[in-house]
């Protein structure tokens, strides 16, 4: 038998948690083990893990002269593809992967904020990480960058109107998605804790628009709580042939 399965989660902020992701993890009885290298944790060896989970982030992906733990994060993510381990990478994650791979990230012309749709293209529609979900999935959307150019032999999975790349494969299993289907009301609100965030947001969409937006993701929190876990599950289906065994 399988063992359950062990995910390493890589946290850039005391915001950036697994939210409903963690939930799924827990009710699959799949253990995982947070690291946070914005707080000088080192990473840990790859070979005590089945997958890995990247979350977002105040950070950019160029900016290794700020935060030099962002040259192993990507060593780690590029070692975690040559290794066929499944990655999901999210926001702040997904450009990562992105760069670590020969891919470009850039500012968008404006910023992506908001519960807003994504599309899917048609290998998105036929691939495993969507399945069960609608052709135009309800997520929350935040972010000023996003990936440009995607990595030689990457596949386009889903787009919008604002950001062309919202979610892409390398390879088999390794993902990234410009979008925050992990949240809920409650992690859109810690998002207070970064003021600079807010005053971005509201100098863009008016005074309010902070509150706005909590507000607007506790209305439809049912539908992106079903979207998330619906994803990550698919995710955590990826695992199954990887896992590592027990010793007899």
């Amino acid at each position: 038998m399988a063992t359950p399965g062990r995910v390493l989660v890589i946290r850039h902020s005391e915001v950036d948690q697994p939210g409903v992701f963690a939930e799924a993890m827990t009710d699959a009885g799949i253990a995982w083990q947070p690291c946070d290298p914005w707080r000088g944790e080192p990473f840990p060896a790859l070979g005590d893990y089945d997958a890995v989970l990247a979350m977002g982030g105040p950070q950019q992906a160029d900016e290794e002269h700020l935060h030099p733990w962002l040259v192993p994060e990507k060593a780690l993510l590029r070692d975690a593809v040559a290794r066929g381990m499944p990655v999901l990478g999210v926001c702040l994650g997904c450009q990562l992967l992105a760069d670590a791979h020969g891919g470009a990230v850039g500012p968008l012309a404006e910023g992506e904020v908001g519960i807003l749709d994504y599309t899917l293209t048609a290998e998105g529609r036929a691939d495993a990480l969507f399945a069960g979900l609608p052709a135009a999935p309800l997520t929350m959307q935040w972010h000023l960058y996003a990936v440009t150019a995607l990595p030689a032999g990457a596949t386009l999975l889903a787009s919008s109107s604002a950001c062309a790349v919202q979610a892409w494969r390398l390879g088999a299993r390794a993902y990234g998605v410009q979008f925050h289907t992990e949240v809920d009301a409650a992690l859109v609100g810690a998002t207070a804790l970064f003021p600079h965030y807010v005053a971005a947001l509201e100098a863009q969409q008016g005074a309010g628009a902070f509150d706005a937006l909590v507000a607007e993701t506790a209305r439809h929190e049912a539908t992106l709580r079903a979207n998330g876990r619906r994803l990550f599950g698919n995710f955590l289906g990826l695992m199954g042939a990887g896992l590592r065994r027990p010793a007899a």
